[in-house]
């Protein structure tokens, strides 16, 4: 482990920054958790006389991918719920095994998560926290975290402001290491409209990320425009007020209804009308979309219309989702699996789904999810086979864990 004191160089065949064109050659310096300095390896060595050196070899080193929507809580489920029937039927499967669990299998989840997620060179995720109490027991992370506190209000008589005072009370206790903060009310079918708008205000309030799923199913499109199905029949026998649910589609409801602010997250967006992309196309605000590739096909969704986001200028980030819906947490299958469904798409833009985009969306531009002047040292080196295809395409095909390093620690 390099001291905080000391500057340390690292060299590798292929340097990719993200924020410029990668390096044969390269290197980088690090100081006291940041990077110093990029650029070819033998003006870096000449910039830093004295530094310690470290030569990675055959490798390219680039940063650490960011996961831009995870669910660790569920870590536990890995092959539990191999069922593809409806989604309202998978909603049920899930609500019973969360019943039969307790704290201690949240934080084992939890840790096996991180260690995992790690393990294949993923720094940083957008974590959907279910139950925030378990959070003070966890041990450090070993990568940056941004818990994202998931409330809704269809299952509970307490108020929305109730629910939102339990959110207050759960980032007063919680600090502001190794990662940051955000509000997820989860879906328009398990928040009500004031409890959207609370969450809306309390995320401003404090300046943090909102992210909640949208249009993610075609029973959730039935419930809301068509005003039945299995979801809105599952739901209202909830005790769920079904008022909503009269002719408009779910993303009318939020972002039509102006239910969450600028730049929110929006998680899945699988289901769009055209008039729900006249809506996104028209709307201030470009909100940056996460899809996750894996769970997509694992639901037997149509396809992920790429193209619309893309020609709208509506940035679109990775996420693996959870082991509720995907085999594993990691972040190059989910690259493959993008360039699997979309063939045409150039590889470099699907590594700027998981480094630069989601640092942006978050407000984290310039700090993680590339290798600059002032960004933190958070990279991974991977094995350079050499051979035909771009830097990116290599990237893109490896199937070995990475060294890493979190803010200049491997």
């Amino acid at each position: 482990m390099p001291s905080p004191d000391i500057t340390s160089l690292y060299r590798a065949r292929h340097l990719v920054t993200m924020a410029g064109p990668s390096i044969e050659d390269g290197g980088i310096a690090v100081r006291d958790g940041e990077i110093l300095a990029t650029g070819p390896w033998e003006q870096i060595r000449r910039e830093h006389p004295g530094a310690s050196s470290q030569d990675l070899g055959e490798m390219i080193l680039m940063p650490g991918l960011i996961n831009a929507h995870c669910h660790l809580d569920y870590t536990m489920m890995r092959g539990a719920m191999f069922e593809r029937g409806s989604f309202t039927e998978w909603i049920k499967k899930l609500n019973s095994i969360r019943r039969s669990l307790d704290q201690k299998d949240y934080l084992d989840a939890i840790a096996l998560g991180l260690s995992e997620l790690k393990r294949w060179g993923c720094t940083t995720v957008f974590n959907i926290e279910s139950f925030p109490e378990v959070i003070p027991f966890l041990p450090e992370s070993p990568i940056r975290v941004w818990w994202f506190l998931e409330i809704m209000d269809i299952r509970s008589r307490l108020e929305s402001f109730e629910a939102l005072a339990g959110a207050i009370g759960f980032l007063e206790r919680a600090g502001t290491e190794n990662g940051g903060f955000g509000i997820s009310p989860h879906a328009p079918y398990t928040v009500s409209k004031d409890l959207f708008e609370l969450s809306s205000t309390f995320a401003g309030r404090h300046h943090l990320p909102l992210c909640t799923h949208l249009a993610e199913s075609a029973e959730e499109m039935e419930m809301f425009r068509e005003g039945g199905g299995v979801m809105h029949e599952f739901l209202a026998s909830l005790g769920r007020s079904m008022e909503d649910c009269s002719g408009r589609t779910p993303v009318e409801v939020v972002i039509g209804g102006g239910l969450v602010p600028e730049g929110s997250l929006l998680v899945h967006m699988n289901e769009l009308t055209e008039e729900d992309k006249a809506l996104l196309t028209s709307h201030p605000s470009r909100h940056p979309v996460i899809h996750c590739p894996r769970t997509h096909a694992f639901f037997g969704r149509k396809a992920f219309d790429l193209e619309f986001f893309q020609s709208s200028g509506i940035p679109v980030l990775l996420g693996t989702d959870s082991l509720a819906s995907n085999r594993d947490l990691d972040m190059f299958s989910e690259m493959r699996a993008m360039q699997v469904a979309f063939p045409g798409l150039d590889p470099q833009d699907i590594l700027t789904m998981v480094t630069i985009r989601p640092a942006a969306a978050i407000g984290r531009g310039g700090r993680i999810g590339e290798l600059s002047p002032g960004a933190l040292a958070d990279f991974i080196a991977i094995p350079d086979p050499g051979g035909d295809g771009s830097v990116a395409e290599r990237i893109l095909a490896n199937r070995t864990p990475p060294k890493v390093w979190v803010g200049g620690v491997s």
